[in-house]
């Protein structure tokens, strides 16, 4: 190989080169500036200074551009500024087999390449294939499927593939339609059957294709209905028993569900469950104001005139509840005293 610096062109095109043409210059534009400054008095009444020093920054200017340009050079390519203008000669040998490689590699077809690394490619499949069935990316895991058999010929195993992830997605189907119906059975527990179709609706949304999404809606109103008749039941037997406050939260709780007809059967246990509740509630009330006791009187009477607006027994309250919160107010003031 020749020495750069028996070919002065080659050697002022190479990094060191450009640095010694940037010094040189740099030298030049100070003498040239030295000698302007000396002769700038004795032509004091000629041109401006700043346009007598333009020439000698310009200079600069060029010098501090090919000095820039050397360095750089010499730090990406060494000093003999390989890949810039030194050709294809000044390649180290040692580089020559490299990149005879690279372009062999870039001038194989696709097909060709697909042979040559087609147990890598199939092994990165198999790979991503079961990845993406881990995640549930059922969708994805198909389109690779699809690819293994059509792009690469490897239809039985596709299938295979194709399969286990059809089955992997039946089964994450499965598990969360049991999600959500345990989720609707807590809701039906809590007796929020409009909350329950709701659900329903939401649940037939998400699994249209789900045979056992279809009936849900009958789940609801069979749940309902059992609960309605449980009702029936524990009311006939707290009226049979004379339990008439458990009867009356029964009854109120039974009114929701009852329409007119299926009220009529109930009717004339409901009146004499209504009427024992307010005859006991005018007992208490009674009691009460005979014993003198006004707070338990005042409540009493509340809740015969909330319970029984309409009734003679709420009008006989109101006409007597303000009187008696007086004495109430008065036997609470006077229980401090006693206690003191």
């Amino acid at each position: 190989m020749a020495d750069p610096s028996d070919n002065p062109r080659g050697f002022f095109s190479s990094p060191p080169g450009q640095i010694v043409v940037a010094l040189g210059l740099f030298v030049l534009g100070v003498a040239v500036l030295w000698g302007l400054l000396t002769l700038w008095p004795h032509a004091r009444h000629g041109r401006p200074l700043l346009l007598v020093l333009l020439g000698p920054a310009l200079v600069h200017l060029v010098a501090l551009g090919f000095f820039l340009l050397g360095v750089i050079r010499w730090a990406l390519h060494g000093s003999q500024g390989f890949g810039a203008s030194t050709g294809a000669g000044a390649l180290p040998d040692e580089f020559l087999p490299l990149l005879r490689s690279i372009n062999d590699r870039l001038l194989i077809s696709d097909t060709a390449k697909r042979i040559a690394y087609r147990d890598q490619d199939r092994q990165t499949l198999r790979s991503a294939i079961r990845e993406d069935i881990e995640k549930g990316d059922f969708e994805a895991a198909l389109a690779l499927v699809t690819e293994m058999g059509q792009d690469y010929g490897y239809r039985r195993e596709a299938e295979e593939f194709r399969d286990k992830i059809l089955s992997a997605r039946d089964q994450d189907v499965e598990h969360q339609i049991d999600e959500a119906i345990t989720r609707l059975d807590e809701i039906l527990d809590r007796f929020e059957w409009n909350r329950g179709l709701q659900e329903v609706a939401k649940i037939q949304r998400l699994f249209p294709d789900s045979p056992r999404v279809e009936g849900l809606q009958k789940h609801v109103h069979d749940a309902r209905t059992r609960h309605k008749l449980d009702l029936e039941r524990q009311f006939l037997e707290a009226a049979q028993k004379d339990d008439i406050e458990l009867a009356m939260d029964l009854l109120k709780e039974l009114d929701k569900y009852l329409t007119e007809a299926e009220a009529e059967p109930f009717r004339e246990t409901a009146r004499g469950v209504i009427g024992k509740k307010r005859q006991n509630l005018g007992v208490q009330f009674k009691m009460a104001v005979h014993d003198h006791e006004w707070t338990r009187a005042v409540t009493t009477g509340e809740q015969i005139i909330r319970e029984f607006p309409n009734s003679k027994m709420a009008n006989e309250v109101r006409s007597m509840l303000d009187l008696l919160r007086e004495r109430a107010a008065g036997e609470q003031a006077a229980r401090p005293r006693e206690l003191s």
